[in-house]
């Protein structure tokens, strides 16, 4: 087995080569970290859907699917930045030769060129419209302690009776939705599966998780940049299999040519 593992290293080696590094801070990245936010359409969708189905009653079970939904929304933003990184070193390869040459570089070619820290800036991009939508929730947001229930027929028998009318009116009343409201509906969504992990059953930490909305709801964003730093060593693999493929074809070349010569030799031998 041992054997086999380095045989399977040998085979594909990394080659990494040089490139041009980008600006950590430019239009591209504005726009991707904006393009970052069509992923929580999809979130949404997949929190809905599959989130209402993972509310079981077993809490350790609850909590590892629904934080297995988080991982695989991060993994799909990794996936992004993974390809993202790959192909902006793959541009600074070749800004890097043009350079090199004497050929100038300019500054939308150079915005096509990888840096390290472009990832964690273009994720930081995509959270701000998150983080605002989440904050009014998490700095708003009350323990949850009661749930109004419908009154039992009995009550109406009563309920022409004005010291006992008044009060009813509270259970009848309907107030209209305000933007608090509206966000508090936004950051529920954002934070589904916490909030299936926590359930109305468990107060307390329900309040917890609301308070650090803008925080839950921004975790799928660190497949991102986490992505985007594997783009060296993609592109390096990449190299290391055209390298080693090219190195298999000079050995078969040369087996040939060998072969060749041993055949032409042993003709000669004979004649």
């Amino acid at each position: 087995m041992q054997n086999q593992t380095k045989n399977a290293k040998k085979k594909t080696p990394m080659v990494f080569k040089p490139y041009l590094k980008g600006n950590l801070l430019d239009g591209a990245a504005v726009k991707r970290g904006l393009r970052l936010m069509a992923y929580y359409l999809m979130f949404a969708f997949l929190y809905l859907i599959v989130g209402s189905a993972l509310q079981f009653g077993n809490f350790a079970v609850r909590t590892a699917l629904n934080l297995i939904m988080v991982l695989i929304c991060a993994l799909i933003v990794y996936m992004d930045g993974s390809r993202l990184g790959e192909n902006e070193v793959a541009f600074g390869e070749i800004a890097y030769a043009r350079q090199e040459s004497g050929k100038p570089v300019d500054a939308k070619d150079k915005e096509r060129c990888f840096r390290a820290g472009k990832g964690w800036i273009i994720a930081l991009i995509g959270a701000i419209p998150v983080i605002l939508l989440t904050l009014p929730h998490a700095l708003t947001a009350t323990k949850q302690v009661y749930f109004l229930q419908s009154l039992p027929r009995w009550v109406g028998g009563y309920a022409s009776q004005e010291e006992i009318s008044a009060p009813l009116a509270y259970y009848t009343r309907e107030g209209g939705m305000g933007v608090l409201d509206v966000l508090r509906m936004v950051a529920r969504v954002l934070i589904f599966p916490f909030a299936n992990i926590a359930t109305v059953d468990q107060p307390d930490l329900l309040l917890l998780f609301d308070r650090l909305s803008p925080v839950l709801a921004s975790l799928p964003l660190l497949g991102f940049p986490i992505g985007y730093l594997t783009g060296p060593r993609s592109r390096a693999m990449i190299h290391g299999g055209i390298s080693s493929s090219n190195k298999r074809a000079q050995r078969k070349r040369k087996k040939a040519i060998k072969a060749r010569q041993a055949r032409t030799q042993k003709k000669n031998e004979i004649i």
